[in-house]
């Protein structure tokens, strides 16, 4: 070969929390040969099938016969289904078809927008999720300035002087709610000031709502696609909210139309569009008044369960230095002082391994940041049932963090 390859695809990486995945295929049989459940504590994706009410509603879309091309940006029918869903659920109005464009997840709608203007320089609260930080922010050429949330009243909070402060020169800010590692929910009030912050130094507010359908304690979740205005573009995926990580369909919205047609030119360069079977089965579920609500009710309230019995278990430990997450499904405990130091070789490395020693997987922290976040992990409880996160946490509590091992004890 001639030339050398695209400065933007070499400095792609692998997400970690993939190479974790790839690692646990070999080390959990082992582990399982000796009787015990490996405790998959590392994936965002729900163990939930697919509930049978997008897979009918997909049957029917087949059998009707919609396997042509599909119409650039998404079908008629799937656009109003995303307007009458988000102001139903979310109160956000005042959407036409031409503030919103279909995509294959949300993870092509933030290419897009991040490829639309690439090369700016792009804000996120840290800690930040890993498929952003690895892949998107370098593919399209973004240089990356961070704000790190901080611990509040029990909870995590924005450090305005800091945020405000490195918000001047910014094209772009990146806002995940609820939030990717911590649980964060942000608030009507906090997404207010940024909404406000951000128009009078005309940054772009790129929302990612993909954990949208996870909000825990009664509360709602708010997007700043309700506050008005065309600076802010709004990301949504159907893979979390209906467990449905292999059907590949999200949409991204925005109420500058212009913005919109130009990720409609480059959705179609890239893949011509989002296949209309699987649009027409989405289309169905999103505006399902019956079937999806309760269905999501009780898969909110069984992720909740898990999340208390995680804080339960815990707590004692910690303290009030474990923040409690409001939404999604992940924890973020920092585990100074309770994982005895590595005689040599990286922390987070060695943290890790430790766990995966005691036939538990999880992410480490400076997948989703820096050294910053190097005594940090990631323990997400999507994935597993009651009885195989309660064990986990057994082993965890006393092989782990405590540095003994029960049979010991």
């Amino acid at each position: 070969m001639k030339r050398s390859f695209s400065p933007h695809f070499q400095a792609i990486g692998l997400s970690p929390i993939v190479a974790i995945s790839e690692q646990i295929r070999s080390l959990a049989p082992r582990f399982e040969q000796g009787g015990q459940s490996f405790a998959y504590l590392q994936r965002g994706e729900l163990a939930d099938p697919t509930p049978a009410f997008v897979i009918e509603a997909t049957e029917r879309a087949l059998a009707a016969g919609l396997t042509r091309y599909p119409k650039a940006g998404g079908e008629p029918w799937f656009k109003e289904a995303v307007i009458r869903h988000l102001a139903d659920e979310h109160g956000i109005t005042g959407l036409e078809p031409g503030h919103i464009l279909c995509t294959y997840g949300g993870q092509e709608g933030l290419q897009l927008i991040f490829g639309l203007m690439a090369g700016g320089r792009v804000l996120s609260f840290a800690p930040v999720w890993s498929c952003v930080l690895e892949n998107t922010f370098p593919y399209t050429g973004f240089d990356l300035v961070t704000s790190d949330l901080v611990p509040g009243d029990g909870r995590l909070e924005v450090d305005w002087d800091d945020f405000q402060a490195k918000l001047p020169g910014v094209d772009v800010l990146y806002l995940n709610t609820p939030h990717n590692p911590t649980g964060k929910v942000f608030t009507r009030r906090e997404l207010e000031r940024i909404h406000t912050l951000c128009e009078r130094h005309q940054v772009l507010v790129v929302s990612d709502e993909a954990y949208k359908d996870f909000v825990f304690d009664g509360q709602e979740h708010f997007s700043p696609l309700a506050l008005g205005g065309d600076n802010v573009v709004g990301i949504y995926t159907c893979s979390k909210g209906f467990a449905a990580t292999g059907f590949r369909v999200g949409f991204t919205v925005c109420r500058n139309p212009e913005l919109i047609h130009r990720l409609t030119l480059g959705e179609y360069t890239q893949t011509a569009g989002v296949v209309p079977f699987i649009q027409k089965a989405f289309a169905e579920a999103l505006v399902d008044q019956d079937q999806r609500p309760r269905w999501q009710a009780a898969l909110r309230a069984d992720l909740q369960r898990r999340r208390d019995l995680i804080l339960e278990r815990l707590s004692p430990l910690f303290g009030p230095s474990l923040p409690r997450p409001e939404g999604a499904f992940y924890v973020f405990p920092d585990l100074s002082g309770l994982v005895p130091a590595p005689l040599g070789g990286h922390v987070s490395e060695h943290i890790v391994q430790r766990f995966l020693d005691h036939g538990i997987a999880v992410v480490p922290g400076t997948a989703f940041g820096d050294q910053t976040y190097a005594r940090h992990v990631r323990i997400s409880f999507s994935g597993v049932n009651d009885q195989v996160l309660s064990a986990g946490l057994d082993r965890m509590l006393d092989g782990v963090l405590l540095g003994r091992d029960r049979a010991a004890s």
